[in-house]
């Protein structure tokens, strides 16, 4: 099995003998063929800490699914405590008393909720009422007007009409706090009936709401007027802004999917192509681009060095008049200035002359690697089509971890306190205060308030509102377990499709008559293996990356944290923190990738494949640099290559150039689009993701190719009993070459006929 904490038994068996602890070159073994098949599991006690973690992991998700509700978190609820379209069928929207009250307690809503009483209604109020009108109405008439009370909102959705309320006046139904002291014409957003407080947005959501009538009154005799409805909801006006603006774009892309679906195909096929073609062009982009960088800096050589001749004659008093200031054109006047930029760009040139005259080899070496990769995936299509499986994999456990951790924020009950220091609600208003200062004050106001049965009869359950849902006791670890496991699986669903792929691409690699040796089904059976052999392995790895990201979070939570403060020492040492983890967390992923492929060729340990592979970089570290830059500037080319072509017919497609230049394309643009910038956004980041998937793979690939071919190096030397397994490319640019082997020796037949007609031959003599 192998372990973390001692060598393995098999060493041996792999190659490695004499002083492999401190690095030592990997032997010739004549058995080695590729990825062993005598293989046996490794990291046990990682799989089974994995496997109870998720089992931990299902129990939370079981306890949450039973005891939690989403519907509390997406749904409105009432001041009872009932959710608005669940618990009441029939009512689906929820209306507000007096909504300026909500929106004046700023960021205390969060916390303490509406201090006004909440209606589940089945239609939002739709004009204005006031009770003053009503009742100066009614008073006129002698008797109760249903036109009047029709249109009241009173608790537990009830009118004025209702058969308890209506033998009682107007104004003590109001007074008593049963029905709201006016109306106003008002919206359905996301089931919460909202003030129509803003301007048009497009025409697609408010209108105009106009002056407010100068009858309408509240439940104190206050005048209610523009002004105060205006200033009273600009924070929720801010969010009908927002929810214009996305009603907007979601008619966009419903309007124009078949166009954004077509765009993500063309982006699958052009990656596609792309890939096959990179064994073709990748060293023409590397190539180019070199030259293209040496260029740049000959001309700004010579550019500065002539700007500095013509500015010597024309800007000497100037210079001797030198004096610092912060104007930028003053320095761009003076020859020095030019002079020593062109001094410092002489010696960049210098120096990058030097360096690819030194790294000609290395750099030819990374070209045929990425060549190389481009072979072994045309001989192995199935690789390309392999990353769905584990983008499947991760989508899933993105999905589970969102609706368990919904589930886990709703498993509390509905908490209800006394409205009896309804006056200290209602004065609170955290406009002006810092997070700190408004915490404190909404804590002293929730402790003036006191838990409360809605349906005790008499004045108790009639002052009895509904707060928020409570914080269940363990649902915060839970939550935060969550999110642990969910980087933990995320990162375990990336390291099997990296470790699958890294015995497919070594297979190919070590298959001396490609493709006649190349195995049958080798993606298939390096998933086999990784699935058999390796869930260990892989747990481990993901393990190491999911303790960093979860540092890095409770990092980012204490900077956000720290934000508001002033203590800049302490800020300084945070930032420091979070560079480090950041630099941490990039090499434990380089460290992880390279050792599921030498678990993927070897079958031992995560701990030892990572010290073989970290050696094996090491040995031969200038190879590696070079070979991962010129590989990260191929792809990051090619991605901006597809990526910028798609989106820039996207953008001339959607914008009418093409219709404008051709009827065809006209014909079929399409029309009356209010943010057609929408789909294009939608087209690039489709296309972003299809490359990345592609390019992942190939990028495994070289990586893959690369340490392989590494290996073959120290294991082999290219006589006729140790022959080289990489292609002949790379043979030439190194200067090696495979020996002939030996003539077989004649069998014995052949041996016999030989003999008989060299007799025969003398007998003739």
């Amino acid at each position: 099995m192998g372990s973390c904490l001692g060598a393995d038994k098999d060493e041996e068996k792999v190659g490695l003998v004499g002083k492999s602890r401190t690095g030592e070159a990997r032997q010739y073994d004549k058995n080695f063929k590729g990825p062993i098949q005598d293989r046996s599991c490794t990291d046990v006690i990682c799989c089974l800490l994995f496997a109870f973690c998720v089992a931990i992991l299902l129990l939370f998700a079981v306890i949450a699914y039973a005891r939690g509700d989403p519907k509390r978190i997406i749904y409105p609820t009432d001041s009872e405590g009932k959710i608005c379209g669940k618990d009441l069928p029939d009512r689906t929207k929820l209306a507000y008393f007096d909504f300026t009250v909500c929106a004046r307690m700023g960021i205390a809503v969060l916390q303490l909720g509406c201090p006004t009483p909440q209606v589940c209604v089945s239609e939002c109020p739709s004009a204005w009422w006031s009770w003053l009108t009503a009742q100066t109405h009614e008073t006129a008439i002698g008797r109760v007007s249903a036109e009047q009370r029709r249109p009241m909102v009173c608790l537990r959705g009830r009118n004025g009409l209702h058969p308890e309320y209506v033998g009682r006046s107007i104004k003590s139904l109001v007074d008593d706090g049963l029905c709201a002291p006016f109306t106003m014409p008002t919206i359905d957003l996301m089931g919460r009936c909202m003030p129509k407080l803003l301007e048009d947005i497009g025409g697609k959501i408010v209108d105009s709401l106009g002056s407010v009538p100068s009858n309408i009154t509240a439940g104190n005799n206050q005048t209610v007027g523009t002004g105060e409805l205006r200033s009273g909801t600009a924070v929720m006006s801010k969010f009908v802004k927002v929810y214009g603006f996305l009603q907007s774009v979601f008619q966009d892309v419903v309007k124009t999917w078949p166009y954004i679906l077509t765009g993500f195909i063309l982006a699958v096929l052009l990656s596609l192509l792309w890939v096959l073609l990179l064994r073709f062009v990748a060293r023409i982009m590397v190539i180019t681009a070199i030259v293209g960088f040496v260029f740049v800096f000959v001309f700004l050589v010579i550019f500065t060095f002539y700007k500095y001749a013509v500015l010597k004659k024309e800007t000497k008093d100037i210079e001797e008049k030198f004096k610092l200031t912060s104007d930028i054109g003053y320095y761009s006047q003076l020859s020095t200035t030019w002079l020593i930029i062109g001094i410092v760009s002489a010696a960049i040139l210098v120096i990058v002359i030097v360096l690819l005259i030194w790294l000609r080899e290395r750099i030819s070496i990374a070209i045929a690697i990425i060549s190389e990769t481009s072979k072994c995936i045309a001989h192995m299509m199935t690789t390309l089509l392999f990353p769905i499986v584990p983008f499947l994999l991760q989508l899933l456990v993105l999905v589970f971890c969102v609706v368990t951790s919904l589930y886990i924020g709703s498993m509390g009950k509905p908490e209800m306190r006394s409205a009896v220091n309804q006056t200290a609600i209602d004065s609170l208003n955290t406009s002006g205060m810092s997070e700190a200062e408004a915490k404190a004050k909404i804590d002293s106001v929730l402790n003036q308030l006191t838990p409360c049965n809605p349906n005790a009869a008499g004045t108790e359950g009639s002052i009895c509102r509904f707060i928020k849902y409570g914080d269940d006791g363990f649902s915060v670890y839970m939550q935060m377990y969550t999110v642990f496991m969910f980087l933990w699986l995320f990162n375990f669903v990336d390291g099997l499709c990296q470790m699958t792929l890294a015995g497919a691409f070594a297979s190919y690699y070590f298959a001396f008559n490609k493709p006649k040796d190349i195995p049958t089904f080798p993606l298939l059976a390096s998933f086999w293996r990784c699935i058999r052999y390796h869930m260990g392995s892989i747990a481990f790895g993901s393990l190491i990356i999911a303790i960093v990201q979860a540092i890095r979070i409770i990092l980012e939570y204490i900077d956000a944290k720290l934000s508001g403060s002033q203590n800049p020492i302490g800020k300084f040492f945070i930032k420091c923190l979070k560079c480090c983890f950041w630099c941490l967390e990039k090499f434990v992923k380089f460290i992880s990738k390279n050792a599921y492929i030498m678990v993927a060729i070897y079958g031992r340990n995560f701990c030892l494949s990572a010290k073989d592979a970290f050696f094996l970089i090491l040995r031969n570290i200038v190879r590696v640099a070079v070979v991962d830059k010129i590989t990260e500037f191929v792809l990051f080319i090619s991605k901006m290559v597809i990526i910028g072509l798609i989106g820039s017919l996207a953008f001339f497609f959607f914008d009418g150039t093409l219709g404008q230049k051709s009827e065809v394309i006209g014909k079929v643009t399409p029309k009356g689009m209010d943010y057609y910038f929408v789909p294009v956004i939608l087209i690039i980041v489709f296309s972003y993701f299809c490359t990345s998937l592609f390019f992942a793979v190939y990028s495994m690939g070289v990586d893959t190719i690369f340490l392989c071919f590494l290996e073959d190096l120290e294991r082999h030397d290219g006589s006729a009993e140790k022959p080289y397994y990489m292609s002949a490319e790379l043979m030439d640019i190194l200067g090696k070459k495979n020996e002939a082997p030996p003539p077989p020796p004649p069998s014995a037949d052949e041996g016999a006929t030989a003999t008989t007609a060299a007799e025969g031959d003398k007998s003739k003599d």
